[in-house]
Formats: C-alpha cells, sequence, structure tokens
C-alpha cells in the first residue's frame, strides 16, 4: 500500500475522491527500478497498471523481425502497462528503464473493478488510457516516418 497523497499527484488520479484514492491506494505498491531494468515485457500478462512516478522508461516494439525498435520515452506523470485495463490484459510493449527511478504498480483486477463500481472516476481513468494510446499512436506514427 503507498499513501494516498502519492496517487493524488498522478494526472490519471485528479479529482477522484479521497474515499475512492485511499481505495486504489490499498491496491499499490512502490516498485523502484535501475537504468537498463526490463519493467514489462511485451506478450506477458497485464496485472498491474504503472504510474511513473520518477524517472524515464522507454516503450520498446518488437517488430516481426525480432529487431526491437524505441517508440517513446515516458516521464514522471506517464501511464504504463494500461493493458491491465483493457481486455485481452496482455501487454502490448516492452518498457525498459532509461533512468533509475520509481513506478507505482496498481492491482489491475482490483482497479478495473473500482472502476465499475464507480463509473465516474471509471470514466475519468479511461479518458486518460485512451489520451495515452493516442500519444503512443502518435509517436509510433513518427518512429515509423523516421524510419
Amino acid at each position: 500500500m503507498i499513501s494516498p497523497e502519492r496517487l493524488r499527484k498522478q494526472p490519471h488520479c485528479a479529482g477522484a475522491p479521497e474515499e475512492l484514492l485511499r481505495k486504489v491506494a490499498m491496491l499499490a505498491d512502490e516498485r523502484p527500478f535501475r537504468k537498463d531494468e526490463g519493467l514489462f515485457e511485451e506478450g506477458m500478462p497485464a496485472t498491474h497498471l504503472l504510474f511513473l512516478e520518477s524517472g524515464e522508461v522507454n516503450i520498446v516494439y518488437t517488430l516481426g523481425s525480432g529487431h526491437k525498435v524505441t517508440v517513446d520515452t515516458l516521464a514522471a506523470g506517464d501511464v504504463m502497462a494500461w493493458s491491465a485495463l483493457l481486455e485481452p490484459h496482455v501487454l502490448t510493449a516492452s518498457g525498459v528503464a532509461r533512468t533509475d527511478g520509481v513506478c507505482i504498480a496498481i492491482q489491475g483486477e482490483g482497479l478495473r473493478k473500482l472502476c465499475v463500481e464507480n463509473p465516474a472516476y471509471g470514466y475519468v481513468m479511461m479518458t486518460q488510457v485512451a489520451r495515452t494510446l493516442r500519444d503512443r499512436l502518435t509517436a509510433t506514427r513518427i518512429q515509423l516516418a523516421a524510419a
């Protein structure tokens, strides 16, 4: 468990009621990481939504040839492993630490349940995830155009 105050600083939790933040905090743990560490791997089950609290993480896709391509670099306030909220709950990219840092890992199943029980919060969370998807798609297009 982490403190609700740490969640309140995350853009995806902005405006959430205190009681709800406490419930989300009970589903969350701190995960420090080191430079070059793999945080999650494409194709694996997405069990946790990750908020990047500090540091930088490269988002990496593996092409059909096996070649790995960095399509985006995330910083504090960004969300990772959004697949934990969307079926089939399988990671679509890998995350590799560009620097040392800390992320907040929230249990996906519990968070999905809270979103269903609190539709207003669920709407805000899913809107933020949709923005994340839009931004990742844009970053990927830029990388492909540069290739």
